[in-house]
């Protein structure tokens, strides 16, 4: 309660500071830091994984989570009437030091896409110990597999052949997905 209560001010303070004109720099987005073992729960809360963190503080890895400031509502969360789910799973197939400047291209790229109202969410797959190294993992909604394609094809990961990558379609048998 205290983390959404917490969030709920700052995105409150956010749009009172829309409305003020004091000197104080804008509220664009909450940025924390968390164990691996913590990702899930702060993803429930609306965060995003951004990156594994460069600031290092004992010997575990730490990684940066970001959330936007802006309102929720605007955020297309489950594919339209016309539209299905389509599922991008991929592998590198470079070293990680030459694939992170386009991953984080990529992450910019799907931000950009989920503004502009796209149903769209990327993330990465970890081992038993919460570390990276799985692959990646996207899910949009599109109106057939070609607009999907098309979607991926501009993907910096997969247009920087970093990634060896899949497209399949996605039909939910129990329960389905929602973005956030």
């Amino acid at each position: 309660a205290m983390l959404w209560n917490y969030v709920k001010e700052m995105k409150k303070k956010k749009q009172q500071q829309s409305n003020d004109s004091d000197d104080d720099p804008p509220i664009e987005s909450i940025v924390l830091l968390a164990k691996s073992h913590l990702l899930g729960f702060y993803v429930q809360c609306g965060f995003r994984v951004n990156r594994p963190s460069p600031i290092v503080h004992g010997k575990e890895l730490w990684y940066e989570l970001e959330q936007s400031c802006t309102d929720a509502t605007q955020l297309q969360s489950l594919p339209k009437e016309d539209e299905s789910w389509f599922c991008k799973m991929e592998q590198f197939k470079r070293p990680y030091p030459q694939v992170k400047p386009f991953l984080e291209e990529h992450n910019q790229w799907v931000q950009k896409l989920r503004d502009e109202g796209q149903c769209i969410t990327s993330g990465y797959r970890v081992d038993k110990d919460g570390k990276p190294g799985g692959g990646g993992l996207m899910f949009l909604a599109a109106k057939s597999y070609q607009e999907a394609l098309d979607i991926v094809k501009n993907d910096p990961l997969v247009s920087n052949d970093c990634v060896d990558w899949e497209l399949n379609g996605w039909i939910g048998q129990v329960g389905d997905i929602q973005m956030r």
